[in-house]
């Protein structure tokens, strides 16, 4: 999708029957690592996450196990580094924030053309490997007639293939593909394309399911917290020993606990983002949690950062 990326180098619904797992009292708290938690807002953007001519930027939000994460702008008459229909060996992810990007997939390597696909705020993307995709060349203008795209990117770490015998990522690799993959588009904003369901895991909450691979082991959703949300489901401190979520808050405020020395809590409010690593404590305050409610994108996966590590264990709380 985002080819700079290369250039440069779910939580979904719950399942009716949901495993509790829970650790003894006196667990050691040192045992757990505090949530990583960054005011996006307030970081520099950084121009070398850029498409030509600097016409792209980005802000680097998570590297690990050879996957990354960034929050990137694309402004008007955003051009890209490859343009010319590719695909990658690894999976991707993308989550539109504001504007319209323009994509054209490909069903098929002897397809010249594909189909457009205009990806505006609050659509979702998951792109398995081995899907064809592409800016095309001689489409590039149209890109200048969008309002800027800020969107979230993520992509595992792996290697790109160009079908076009002159570009440098160009490999006959191509020739050995059997089965093409295709990409999953969710238009999360529209109410007549997803409405909102009631969560299972979150009583009062309500959830937009885009993505739930339990063989891949990766999970997405959007979760809305309504003003004055108060946590009534058990024990109130959650971790994983293996997975890892990530959460970038949408809009309004959520107040959570907090295990810096002297802070009972943290309230974080529209871009900010919280990475759980595995043995991260996340925990729900008694009281209200949100004030003028609270939504925000959520992701999980299984183990490390790369899909095909399932199924996502259970979550283990702390009585």
């Amino acid at each position: 999708m985002h080819n700079f990326i290369v250039v440069k180098v779910c939580i979904g619904l719950f399942m009716a029957a949901i495993t509790l797992s829970y650790v003894k009292a006196d667990q050691s708290s040192r045992e757990f690592q505090p949530l990583r938690i960054i005011d996006v807002g307030a970081m520099d953007w950084d121009s070398s996450w850029a498409g030509l001519n600097g016409t792209s930027q980005g802000k680097l939000l998570y590297s690990g196990g050879g996957s990354m994460m960034l929050l990137v702008s694309f402004n008007p008459g955003w051009d890209a580094v490859n343009k010319t229909r590719h695909y990658h060996d690894f999976h991707e992810w993308g989550y539109v924030l504001e504007g319209d990007f323009l994509i054209y997939d490909f069903v098929s390597p002897e397809q010249l053309m594909g189909t457009k696909y205009t990806m505006r705020a609050g659509t979702w993307m998951s792109r398995p490997p081995f899907s064809i995709h592409g800016n095309r060349p001689d489409a590039m203008l149209q890109q200048q007639v969008t309002p800027p795209s800020v969107q979230l990117v993520f992509a595992e770490g792996g290697k790109n293939y160009s079908l076009d015998p002159e570009n440098k990522w160009y490999s006959d690799d191509w020739k050995q593909i059997q089965e093409w993959t295709h990409p999953l588009y969710q238009n999360s904003a529209l109410p007549e394309s997803m409405e909102w369901e009631d969560s299972r895991d979150l009583p009062g909450a309500k959830i937009k399911l885009l993505s739930n691979d339990i063989a891949g082991g990766f999970k997405a959703r959007i979760v809305y917290l309504p003003p004055g949300w108060s946590y009534s489901g058990g024990p109130a401190k959650s971790y994983y020993k293996k997975a890892r979520r990530f959460i970038y808050m949408l809009s309004g405020d959520l107040t959570i606990g907090s295990d810096a020395p002297g802070t009972a809590t943290r309230t974080i409010r529209k871009d900010f983002f919280v990475e759980q690593a595995p043995m991260s404590l996340w925990q729900w305050i008694d009281g209200p949690s949100t004030q003028a409610g609270s939504m925000w994108l959520e992701v999980t996966y299984a183990e490390g950062t790369r899909f095909g590590n399932g199924p996502i264990e259970p979550l283990r709380f702390i009585p």
